[in-house]
């Protein structure tokens, strides 16, 4: 059943975009906040890097073994035992991030919302849909998710509006005056929430061009990683450098800064509105690519038989894992980018290094897809006359220089501002040029693969 599911790069990158943010939402804000106050929003360089890297992997891997996901390919590079090993490795990260969400939006509601329900019941709800949507396939939950995550995003993008007279940008002055080495460990915390956009790697298999999906993860997640990048600078400039980083849901507070007039004082009701689904939906991607690496190790995909009992087994190690909220967020904060980092480069090294010995050994019976063999280069007529300009492969190779542009911006800053503090304002001002262009650069190549694909 699974072999004839198919998602479109639009889906791909809004699957990849809410991964992203929902990781990054309730949990990390506070935290990056306290180590690196006004310079908090330069956090997640790092992580942009790291996911171009991903989504370069899993490009070549979609080229070089069309119709395959991470597991299968897995397996066929290290053999059976070895594959399941990597496999188990795999599986076992999903499962703790599939854990420790569910709990985090139980705990969430019961902190906030209901108080007065019982944890166990809230855990529950989150896992009967989990067994309703798990009946099903990843294209239901792409389609949801292109429901909401829309609305996610401008939620987000008008806050700053809503917020115009709360802003005080003094709060964010000095720029770029805080040590390299609280930067540094700020951005080292975010690779934990960057990490989960592997859980990609289950869908390699309903896409065909590697292209497609590069430049899908790498728009979606580089439009998620400017939303929160977005969020914590409007935190900062509403809120100030210190009292966020005392307050368990940073994003949460700034939303109930906002009032439109006086008689609609509670929009935090119709912002969790649009957020609990968009949450949910990654949640559900994560279960999703949980059952379908569970299903590889039965060398089968027919999940659906898997569903329920996985789901009860979720609903019970959810609950027995964390104590309280302080340690689920001490393990969402601190532990998880240690466990991405300890085996993702790792499983990442190891297939690339097995891929590169087949193809020497047998060249002629590594498939590779032919939708790849002719990359996109000259765009049809269709295309927007911007990118019309430039190539596909100029629009990627720009993104990449603009990334290396706001590093270059946040390095040059954080050593000289202190010095001088004109040159931290002017770093930052192009590191948020960059970052924002990189996102435009990103979406264009989107755009060419799409028309390039619909002019065929």
């Amino acid at each position: 059943m699974d072999r004839k599911q198919v998602i479109n790069q639009r889906q791909l990158s809004w699957i990849a975009s809410s991964v992203i943010t929902s990781g990054g939402i309730l949990t990390l804000q506070n935290v990056l906040i306290r180590i690196s106050q006004m310079d908090a929003w330069y956090s997640y360089l790092l992580s942009v890097f790291y996911v171009f890297g991903v989504a370069s992997f899993f490009g070549y891997l979609t080229k070089t073994f069309p119709e395959r996901n991470i597991f299968e390919i897995s397996k066929e590079l290290l053999g059976q035992w070895g594959g399941t090993i990597i496999n188990l490795i795999i599986l076992f990260h999903f499962w703790q991030i599939v854990t420790r969400d569910i709990s985090a939006v139980s705990r969430f509601s019961s902190t906030l919302l209901l108080h007065n329900t019982p944890l166990e019941v809230l855990i529950l709800l989150t896992c009967f849909l989990l067994i309703y949507f798990g009946k099903s396939s990843v294209e239901v939950i792409a389609r949801v998710n292109d429901l909401f995550y829309p609305l996610f995003v401008i939620t987000i993008l008008i806050m700053p509006l809503l917020l115009s007279n709360e802003f005080y940008f003094r709060l964010v002055t000095p720029a770029m005056t805080m040590p390299l080495q609280h930067v540094a460990t700020s951005s080292f915390l975010t690779i934990g929430s960057a990490g989960d956009i592997f859980i990609l790697g289950a869908f390699l298999h309903m896409m065909y061009n590697a292209n497609q999906v590069r430049s899908s993860i790498r728009h979606g997640s580089l439009l998620g990683i400017f939303l929160l990048t977005y969020l914590i600078f409007a935190i900062l400039v509403v809120l100030g450098p210190k009292m966020p980083g005392n307050f368990i849901y940073p994003t949460y507070n700034l939303v109930q800064m906002i009032h439109v007039t006086d008689f609609l004082d509670r929009v935090d009701i119709i912002m969790l509105m649009v957020w609990y689904p968009t949450v949910t939906c990654k949640i559900i991607a994560i279960y999703m690519a949980l059952l379908l690496g569970i299903s590889s190790l039965l060398n089968k995909r027919n999940y659906p038989t898997i569903n329920k009992p996985v789901s009860l087994l979720m609903a019970l190690t959810t609950y027995l894992s964390f104590k309280s909220s302080t340690e689920l967020l001490d393990f969402s904060n601190y532990c998880s980018p240690i466990i991405v980092l300890a085996y993702q480069p790792l499983v990442i090294g190891l297939l690339l290094l097995a891929s590169i010995r087949k193809q020497r050994r047998n060249p002629a019976k590594v498939s590779t897809s032919a939708a790849d063999t002719n990359p996109v280069t000259k765009p049809t007529q269709k295309v927007p006359k911007l990118s019309q300009r430039l190539s596909y492969r100029q629009w990627l190779w720009s993104g990449n220089a603009l990334m290396v542009f706001s590093a270059i911006c946040l390095l040059f800053g954080l050593m000289f501002s202190k010095y001088h503090p004109a040159i931290g304002t002017i770093c930052a001002i192009g590191f948020a040029c960059g970052l924002f262009l990189t996102s435009l650069t990103t979406y264009m190549e989107v755009s060419l693969l799409k028309q390039a694909e619909a002019g065929k």
